[in-house]
């Protein structure tokens, strides 16, 4: 579907020895790479490990990047022209609308011939089936995951050809091609159920709230979830596997994730087709949960990919000629945005005035000049500002104390015993306006951002503890809402956003709505936008939810971050993309140079 995809003209640009700004028109395999490395092994920087590498139930972005690797969508992005490929999906689907029956929409696929698991069977609609149930068993750890394709009702799979199937959904749906083909990664029943214990459950059942309320207690279904959810196929080699370019070898926690590159693989005939090139012959994936000890460990050509470089060091690394000889330095937007979550279901925090207030208490212009060292823009809604259903209505939360203070106090907010502090009687309970805010431990900026709003917070009577958490630790307590406000950011994809998985009431438990968002009149509205067709209504719906929400503050909006990106001249075709993570480390070459090995 053309409207759910959005174009960007994107201008690209790097530093090179003497920080001169560089077109990309350049060829980067003739720059010459004056370093020492000739390992054949790629190595990425990782913050924290990955929180888990079962695709379906892993939540957060690093995991998606190394999964990529190992796993297939029927469909992909075009990370130049943003723009839906097939994938493992012999073509782009065919989408029929239906006028008759109980069904809306009608997705044909047709899989690869070429497409085989790791055994040699091939991969086929069956499989399709057993990954959309297995997403869709109600005791699997895919809360998260299950608004994407809550409107596929059904799968009829071809008699004749198994590689053919057919989605019906429920519902019309504006962005039915991508949450068809490109959010479920398709899995092998014959690792992941060897029991096949899925089998005696039907795609149309698991779609079903009242034939899920009759089926849910059903030991099957139960024990499945159980094996499914256990850590072997979280993280152990043998049990993650999928039908992409490279298998898990290792994953050592706190050192790194090790990808092997598998032989004879299916897809190898259709390498320079894009999302199909894997020539790296592993991957490390290097777990250094300090962003300094990271450049340190970069400029010694430990690491040859660094995402997401502080901008002190970017700043730092463009002036430096011996790590510019070593390294291309790329600059580029990227589809994230930085945010302070806050808990409306906590007694302090359901005051909208107090959100307003904290928000009030940020001064972004001074995080993104001190902080992010200019490598940032200031945002307004959770639409990244590229998307043609921007609000561009709505601008941060100005930096003023003043209001700040006079909101809490029109909410009753008072220092009633002098002690700096401001109380207020809830539930018949005096009670000091005293908050925690949260972030992962490694990410400095994160943590200046919180010291900057406790200091601010402290002029008007909050106090507010910083806590500092294991990314792993972290993401379970924002999942389970166990915390007063975090730190955290977004990785959008490049097409439409779905706002159920964020901001429908369906999504706090077990969802990615962290905060509580949401009411009634929220959840039809993102029920019905969902089902929009017309570009301009549905256009409108967007900018309506945004302006609820920037209203009430579940999120303190920060910045878009720019991509702030290191790669080796080791490989003559690295580039950046807008899409994430920013790189595609499959398709990068080791260049001929004196001393490689080849």
């Amino acid at each position: 579907m053309k409207n759910s995809i959005f174009a960007l003209n994107l201008l690209f640009l790097f530093a090179c020895n003497t920080n001169d700004v560089v077109s990309t028109d350049v060829n980067l395999a003739e720059l010459p790479y004056e370093g020492k490395k000739k390992s054949k092994e790629l190595l990425v920087h990782e913050l924290s490990d990955p929180d888990k590498l079962n695709p379906l139930t892993s939540q957060g972005a690093g995991s998606s990047y190394i999964e990529h690797c190992m796993f297939m969508y029927l469909l992909d992005i075009d990370k130049e022209k943003l723009e839906v490929i097939p994938w493992l999906a012999k073509e782009r689907p065919k989408i029929s609308e239906l006028n008759e029956g109980p069904y809306k929409l009608k997705i044909d696929y047709e899989i690869r011939k070429e497409a085989t698991w790791d055994n040699g069977t091939p991969v086929t609609a069956y499989d399709v089936d057993f990954s959309f149930k297995t997403t869709k068993n109600p005791h699997v750890d895919a809360e998260h995951q299950r608004p994407y394709i809550d409107f596929v009702a059904d799968i009829i799979i071809d008699e004749e050809n198994p590689k053919k199937f057919s989605f019906l959904t429920n519902e019309l749906h504006y962005s039915a091609e991508f949450s068809s083909g490109g959010v479920n990664y398709i899995i092998p029943e014959y690792i992941y159920d060897p029991e096949q214990l899925m089998r005696k459950f039907s795609l149309k059942q698991l779609s079903n709230k009242e034939e899920i309320e009759e089926i849910r207690g059903d030991l099957d279904l139960i024990t499945f979830a159980e094996s499914f959810n256990g850590e072997k196929f979280q993280r152990e080699p043998g049990f993650v596997v999928g039908c992409g370019p490279y298998s898990l070898e290792e994953w050592t926690t706190g050192q790194r994730v090790v990808l092997k590159k598998k032989e004879n693989w299916w897809g190898n005939a259709l390498i320079g087709t894009q999302s199909f090139d894997n020539h790296p012959e592993k991957i490390i994936y290097e777990i250094i949960n300090d962003k300094v000890t990271a450049v340190t460990a970069t400029k010694d050509e430990q690491i040859d990919i660094m995402r997401g470089v502080s901008p002190y060091n970017f700043k730092e690394l463009s002036t430096d000629k011996a790590f510019n000889s070593k390294f291309f330095m790329f600059n580029t937007d990227f589809l994230s945005y930085t945010y302070i979550g806050l808990n409306m279901r906590h007694p302090i925090l359901k005051e909208k005035e107090v959100r307003q207030a904290l928000a009030h208490c940020v001064n972004v212009p001074q995080i993104i000049e001190i902080i992010m060292y200019g490598y940032a823009k200031p945002i307004g809604s959770f639409v990244h500002p590229s998307k043609s259903h921007y609000n561009t209505n709505l601008k941060p939360y100005e930096f003023n104390l003043t209001i700040a203070k006079n909101l809490l106090a029109g909410a009753g907010w008072i220092d009633s015993d002098q002690d700096g502090v401001l109380d207020k009687e809830i539930d018949g309970v005096n009670t000091p306006l005293r908050l925690s805010i949260k972030f992962n431990s490694g990410n400095d900026s994160r943590e200046k951002i919180c010291l900057f709003l406790k200091e601010h917070a402290k002029k008007i009577g909050i106090d507010l503890e910083i806590k500092v958490k294991e990314w792993t630790v972290y993401l379970d307590e924002c999942t389970n809402h166990d915390f007063d406000m975090y730190v955290l950011g977004w990785v959008q994809e490049a097409v439409l956003d779905d706002p159920k998985q964020l901001f429908h009431t369906d999504a706090y438990n077990g969802g990615s709505n962290y905060t509580g968002f949401g009411d009634a009149y929220t959840d039809v509205l993102i029920d019905n936008l969902r089902k929009e067709m017309d570009d301009e209504k549905r256009t409108n719906m967007f900018k309506e939810l945004q302006a609820i929400v920037h209203e009430e503050v579940p999120y303190i909006l920060l910045y878009t971050p720019d991509n702030l990106l290191t790669i080796s001249k080791r490989f003559g075709n690295a580039k950046p993309y807008i899409a994430r993570p920013g790189y595609e480390e499959r398709e990068l070459i080791l260049k001929s140079y004196k001393g490689a090995q080849q």
